[in-house]
């Protein structure tokens, strides 16, 4: 009798050891109202660190994008996939004198726990080399690639019109402008007076050999 009581207890520890194991649950849509944004994050060559739109990454950084739900003002969910690298999308060649290489990964977000309700996100698009200003923010440079559109403290509400609704407001964001360079005006006028030396110069040239040339 006793050993037939040690079966049972046995037999229910061992059922209740599996009850009380988490099971898999399947990721659910956030509930109606919750916040959404897009969220912008720098690679350090290993993971995805959480950025701002105002931030001028250096040149060779590899920036992401990505439209998620994002609560109590959350940095949100950075871009999936692999993490792009800068060697194998934008090559080894140098930017040019003022400007900066990026790559550029912009992940729209997943249709069941991130759209809004009622709206299905573009396919997700390849990293692609994004040339800027030096001094270029990560939202200019996401314009420089994309239609941006930011709201009146810089943050990125829609792009290429997604989503919806933040796609009719907000203000278009244009890229940085590239750096200034000197004056056409000055230019011109500085080559024009490196002729004019140029030429006196050949000139006062020929008049001394004329001048040191024997009559006969």
């Amino acid at each position: 009798m006793l050993r037939a009581y040690r079966v049972v207890a046995g037999v229910a520890l061992g059922v209740a050891a599996l009850l009380s194991l988490p099971s898999p649950v399947a990721a659910s849509p956030p509930p109606d109202g919750s916040a959404r944004a897009w969220g912008v994050w720098l690679s350090d060559g290993t993971a995805w660190l959480a950025a701002g739109p105002g931030d001028s990454p250096p040149d060779g950084s590899v920036v992401g994008w990505r439209f998620s739900v994002a609560p109590d003002g959350a940095a949100g969910e950075p871009p999936g996939g692999d993490l792009p690298s800068f060697e194998a999308v934008c090559g080894g060649d140098p930017a040019g004198s003022g400007h900066k290489r990026v790559v550029l990964a912009v992940d729209y977000g997943d249709a069941e726990s991130d759209a809004h309700p009622g709206e299905q996100p573009p396919a997700r698009v390849a990293p692609a080399c994004v040339a800027g200003a030096e001094n270029a923010t990560t939202a200019q440079l996401l314009a420089a690639a994309s239609r941006v559109r930011v709201d009146g403290s810089g943050g990125v509400t829609s792009v290429d019109g997604y989503p919806a609704a933040p796609a009719r407001s907000g203000t278009a964001l244009t890229p940085a402008p590239p750096p200034a360079g000197p004056p056409a005006l000055l230019i011109a006028a500085g080559a024009a007076a490196l002729a004019l030396l140029a030429a006196g110069t050949a000139v006062a040239t020929r008049r001394r050999r004329t001048k040191a040339t024997p009559t006969r």
